[in-house]
């Protein structure tokens, strides 16, 4: 299911701020709850990519860490490393418009493209500083994950029991989080009017594996 479509209806104002509060809530949420991880159960690595080339690292659990391309970049996704599914489609926000898992080469110049933004207008996050990301780890909470967030974003009655469900069990199936951070960057398709692309980019990424919540860590017998 893929949820990062134009099929949402125009709400008013008080509704996305609401909806928009709700989903932060509870994403905040997640990390609060989950218990420290060991270091076992993470991963770090750098990576270097070219335009129009896909990054492909196994991090474990049959997952993979993915930066898809597209004309202006590449796109975040976690996955199985057999097949194309991307776990983080459904336990991240914003839900729509632009978001941390896309690195777009016009995210950080002017709208007219004749020069750099300034950092503080950066539209995601520029070198040095971390994208986070939530993900799944297995197609069966995928689809659990994108049932609620469905219910989360299109049943408006906030009092009706299928939403307040959705909403208590949303973010409860992450089984990992991770951030990627830029090191550096080379663009491209600097023209007035026109939209910039990134050339090479560089990059950390750092992946945590959770464990489910209520998991407790047994002592080995001696």
């Amino acid at each position: 299911m893929k949820l990062r479509s134009n099929r949402m209806p125009i709400l008013n104002q008080a509704a996305i701020w609401t909806i928009a509060s709700l989903i932060a809530f509870s994403l905040s949420s997640i990390s609060r709850s989950q218990p420290q991880v060991p270091k076992e159960n993470s991963v770090h690595f750098q990576g270097e990519v070219r335009r129009g080339d896909k990054f492909e690292k196994e991090i474990g659990n049959n997952l993979a860490f993915r930066l898809a391309p597209d004309e202006y970049g590449w796109n975040i996704e976690v996955g199985p490393t057999k097949g194309d599914e991307n776990f983080t489609n459904c336990v991240n926000t914003p839900v729509h418009g632009i978001t941390a898992q896309q690195i777009q080469g016009w995210h950080f110049r002017t709208d007219d493209n004749t020069e750099a933004r300034k950092p503080r207008d950066f539209l995601t996050a520029g070198i040095g500083a971390a994208r986070p990301f939530y993900f799944v780890v297995n197609s069966a909470d995928e689809a659990k994950s994108c049932n609620d967030l469905d219910k989360v974003l299109y049943i408006y009655d906030e009092e009706n029991p299928e939403h307040k469900k959705a909403m208590a069990r949303w973010g409860t199936l992450v089984g990992g989080k991770g951030s990627l951070t830029i090191t550096d960057f080379t663009l491209g398709n600097l023209m007035p009017g026109a939209r910039a692309w990134i050339e090479l980019l560089k990059f950390n990424v750092t992946i945590l594996f959770l464990p489910k919540p209520g998991t407790k860590k047994t002592s080995k017998s001696k």
